[in-house]
């Protein structure tokens, strides 16, 4: 977990989606989120409101690394469908960019049937000390592809190590 220690502490967050003319358009919500550490650092945790389709809802993060296996994970939920999504990947190597997705972790969105509707992805870019951001991404192909939906951009409200 000592490469996602950038994510703690308290952060002002620029939210967007992607428009029909593949532009970011802002949107209010998440506006500021906290991330902390749970189990003496071994997983973090966030819940976050973000508001999507016109409605607000609330959402749990919580990170972890498997030390067998040598990758993260992310399980995540909302409180309006209550289905819980788990991520799981890797730095992208000689970078601090963190990819992880629900392509084999049997997560992914499905239609009534059963059936995949798109999986979903986010990359976690450290950019500086004091910021992150996060872009989050879907595909329609099982994964050859990746189409960026949701960016929030974390800006550092007070260091986590005061």
């Amino acid at each position: 977990m000592a490469r996602l220690r950038f994510m703690l502490g308290e952060w002002h967050v620029e939210a967007h989606v992607m428009d029909e003319s593949n532009q970011w358009l802002s949107i209010p919500l998440p506006d500021e989120t906290t991330i902390v550490p749970m189990l003496d650092g071994a997983c973090h945790r966030e819940e976050m409101p973000v508001f999507f389709d016109g409605s607000v809802s609330r959402l749990f993060f919580s990170w972890s690394y498997d030390n067998y296996r040598k990758l993260y994970r992310m399980v995540s939920c909302d409180d309006s469908e209550g289905l819980m999504a788990v991520l799981e990947g890797n730095f992208t190597e000689g970078t601090d960019t963190v990819v992880i997705n629900d392509v084999h972790t049997g997560s992914a969105v499905v239609d009534e049937a059963g059936l995949v509707v798109f999986f979903r992805q986010l990359a976690s870019s450290k950019t500086s000390a004091d910021s992150f951001t996060d872009i989050v991404s879907e595909s329609y192909d099982g994964g050859q592809t990746w189409l960026p939906v949701f960016r929030a951009v974390h800006t550092r409200k007070n260091d986590p190590r005061l």
